[in-house]
Order: C-alpha cells, then sequence, then structure tokens
C-alpha cells in the first residue's frame, strides 16, 4: 500500500493519536501524514529495503538501512529517535553506533508484541516522545 503501518491492526496511529489526546484516527493516509507534521514528529525506516516473507520482523533478511545520519544532518532539528520494537532498536544500534542522538526503544506496536496492553503502550510512547522521566 505504500503507507506505514497500513495494517490495521497494528496500533501505532492508535497510540500516536492516544499521545496527543485525540481518540479518532483520521481514516486517511494524508490526513495521519499531516498529524505528525502537526506534532513535529518525523516517521522514517530503519531499513531502506528488505526481504521479508510474512509479518515478522524476526524474517527481515538481506536488509540495507536508510541513511539516517544524512537525515540527521539534512535535519537539524531532529533530537531524539524512537525506535518502534527490539527489531528496529537492534538494527539501528548495529548500523548506526556512532549517531550523536539520542534513540531510545519505544514498545512494539505490532499486534503481535502482546506482552503490553494498548494502555501500557500509549504510556510508554508518551513519557518517550514528551521526555517524561516516570517514577513509577
Amino acid at each position: 500500500m505504500a503507507q506505514y503501518y497500513a495494517n490495521p491492526n497494528n496500533q501505532f496511529w492508535k497510540v500516536i493519536y492516544s499521545v496527543f489526546d485525540e481518540t479518532e484516527v483520521d481514516p486517511l493516509y494524508q490526513g495521519r501524514l499531516s498529524f505528525l507534521l502537526e506534532n513535529r514528529l518525523a516517521l522514517w525506516d530503519v531499513f531502506h529495503s528488505a526481504e521479508r516473507l510474512g509479518a515478522l520482523d524476526a524474517d527481515i533478511r538481506n536488509e540495507l538501512p536508510n541513511d539516517i545520519p544524512g537525515l540527521i544532518q539534512s535535519y537539524p532539528g531532529i533530537i531524539r529517535i524512537l525506535l518502534n520494537g527490539r527489531k528496529a532498536e537492534m538494527s539501528f544500534n548495529s548500523y548506526f553506533p556512532n549517531v550523536n542522538i539520542k534513540a531510545v526503544y519505544v514498545p512494539s506496536t505490532s499486534p503481535a508484541y502482546a506482552k503490553m496492553s494498548l494502555e501500557e503502550k500509549i504510556k510508554a510512547w508518551r513519557a518517550e516522545i514528551f521526555n517524561i522521566t516516570e517514577s513509577n
């Protein structure tokens, strides 16, 4: 579909909208992208391309990384990178160990990651987006 998080079971859009206290996700992809821009969020893959049979990140093979250092250089306003899931975290750390911007793991929004409730994911994402240190 040439869209980020097009799978309707993926919780990404619900999480992002909920972080900003919005209850309804825009049904149109262009509206979702506008929502990201309005909230000063960028969205990009760690990988430029990869092969994957099925939907599991564990099945990703022959990946080629995106030019994340080039992205950061082109957009100096980027101050933090959120890595959606462990595969993104491990791949980012492997390919870009010298990036000078804080990159942090956030719980995967994939429906395959069911260890956390939607509410717990929203809380974790909110904490990182707003850089909140929670004591509980």
